[in-house]
């Protein structure tokens, strides 16, 4: 994980439409009845775009830039299984380092030119050109994990991708949005120049981007290709659909309750039971990535050297407390170190059981004794831990790290948070003796893979500074084990590691939560937890 990689991580969350929230029901809004064409939607984002670009490195691209551009592949919500999109079909070889797609005939750009396998090519070639210009982008950062070596067309419709070594997650990778095809005339622009003029094959077009304030698309007529996850493959129903720019969640949802907006995410958790009293549709769906929680920075110091005290941390944290005072009831607690909605996640809720008494006694063992302030101490030195945290501008972010902080005084721990921004935390990570702890909330992604080996490396620039050996195999055997049913086991023995030998304590299992109008019908998060191509949307 890059520097700038981790930056941007830091501050992605406080802006997502999407971003971690209280919900009520999963799925989706509807629909109810027979789809009809017409109308406008417009939907509240937490923040300015920045970019139309789907390889920019902009928290909230995704969100404008899906309606425009289509994928290769589609993720099934259901099997979390890559599914075809603009290919038809695809092959895997043997061991995973070759990837021969089938492109669908007919397909076309927004300004007619059609879909073939060399602008395929093209834009796998422009994304490593202007590899400087997106440093800390997922695009590059997958594409390095498995080795990229190059995109090949060997006819109008087949693209062939290779790869240096086994990399069985690439068909869920080329799923995303960073991986929109583009056409020619956008990649014919300076990267810089591309930000407000993207032609895709999607469902609607670009009409107009305005800084701070909105973005506009239109419906794209002649539109057959949708993905095999969409409820029809023809046209929008939509004519227009607008991106409002509302920073305060509080605006949000009063812009939802006047009707100023169908669609707005990242509500303050106390909103959400009045919108639905109030008849409107809550969407909630777990966030596929590692769960917000605690990192182990300091396990190469006392007294986070000493896994016992790792071991008694986990065991300390109770987070049913957490989500029923911070939160809604709809929240489920973290049963790993990743959530529930990630391919590869395997259940350890007995050991996050939390136990006080044992808590305590693994303490008492390892010869942390009761002080008469309550804090417990050892050989003169009292049991105190120094906590990192970056704000990700949810209401519940202070109120975590106090509940947390009390939490750990029932146990005689002196926890010492420090507030610190997304710059601050990359240099006092990489300096690695500031902090024991650190508040991690945003890592990962579609495969617990990812997410686990960025957080969990040994390898250089290690910024949780990771000492545990015997970890680091296992996370370089999940990376390149093509075999599903065994990849599958290894996954799930380092979440256990993890949890079992304390280098994480999940806290909160993150969740998208979005309020929708009463006249929106087939609403529905991806399978990613953002916002769709809106294609099956309509108003009723």
């Amino acid at each position: 994980m890059s520097t700038k990689t981790l930056a941007t991580a830091l501050v992605a969350g406080a802006l997502l439409l999407t971003a971690c929230g209280s919900g009520t029901s999963a799925g989706g809004s509807g629909p109810a009845g027979t789809p009809k064409p017409g109308g406008t939607l417009t939907l509240a984002l937490g923040g300015d775009p920045v970019s139309l670009n789907p390889r920019a490195v902009t928290p909230l691209v995704r969100e404008v830039a899906r309606p425009v551009v289509d994928s290769l592949l589609a993720l099934d919500p259901g099997t979390k299984k890559a599914v075809p999109w603009l290919a038809e079909s695809y092959d895997v070889n043997a061991d995973a380092t070759e990837f021969t797609l089938h492109l669908r005939h007919g397909v076309t750009f927004s300004d007619g030119t059609p879909l073939t396998a060399r602008v395929v090519k093209a834009n796998f070639d422009d994304i490593v050109a202007n590899k400087a210009k997106t440093t800390g982008s997922s695009a590059n950062s997958l594409l390095d994990q498995g080795g990229y070596r190059e995109t090949a067309a060997p006819d109008d419709f087949t693209v062939v991708q290779r790869f240096a070594k086994p990399y069985p997650t690439w068909p869920l990778w080329l799923t995303g949005a960073g991986y929109g095809i583009l056409g020619d005339a956008t990649l014919k622009l300076p990267f810089d120049d591309r930000f407000d003029k993207i032609i895709g094959t999607g469902p609607f077009v670009v009409g107009s981007y305005t800084r701070n304030s909105e973005v506009v698309l239109t419906k794209r007529a002649g539109y057959a290709w949708g993905p095999k996850t969409a409820a029809h493959t023809g046209d929008a129903y939509l004519d227009k659909v607008v991106f409002k720019v509302i920073t305060e969640p509080s605006v949000r949802t009063g812009a939802v309750k006047t009707g100023q907006v169908q669609v707005a995410g990242s509500l303050n958790p106390a909103d959400i039971a009045p919108l639905r009293d109030a008849g409107f549709s809550i969407v909630a769906q777990k966030i596929p990535r590692n769960t917000e929680g605690l990192v182990v920075t300091g396990a190469d110091r006392a007294p986070l050297n000493d896994a016992a005290v790792r071991q008694a941390l986990v065991k300390a944290v109770d987070t049913t407390q957490i989500r029923d005072a911070l939160l809604t009831p709809e929240w489920t607690v973290p049963t790993s170190v990743v959530t529930g909605a990630v391919v590869g996640y395997a259940d350890q809720s007995a050991v996050l059981k939390p136990d006080a008494a044992e808590a305590a006694k693994l303490l008492d063992q390892a010869g942390w004794a009761p002080g008469a302030d309550g804090v417990r101490a050892k050989g003169g030195t009292r049991l105190t831990l120094k906590l990192g945290w970056v704000s990700r501008g949810n209401a519940w972010d202070q109120p975590l790290v106090e509940l947390l902080t009390a939490q750990f005084k029932k146990l005689g721990v002196d926890l010492q948070p420090e507030l610190v921004t997304a710059a601050q935390a990359v240099q006092y990570l990489q300096a690695r003796n500031r902090w024991d702890l650190f508040l991690s909330g945003v890592a990962g992604g579609l495969d617990a893979g990812v997410g686990l080996l960025g957080t969990f490396t040994s390898a250089a620039p290690n910024f949780y500074n990771v000492q545990d050996a015997d970890l680091q195999p296992l996370l370089q055997r999940q990376a390149t084990t093509a075999d599903p049913a065994a990849r599958a086991k290894v996954l799930g023995d380092i979440q256990a590691r993890i949890l079992t030998q304390g280098l994480a304590v999940p806290l909160v299992e993150d969740t998208a939560v979005v309020a929708v109008g009463k006249k929106v019908q087939g609403f529905a998060l991806d399978a990613d937890a953002r916002l769709p191509s809106l294609l099956d949307v309509w108003l009723a």
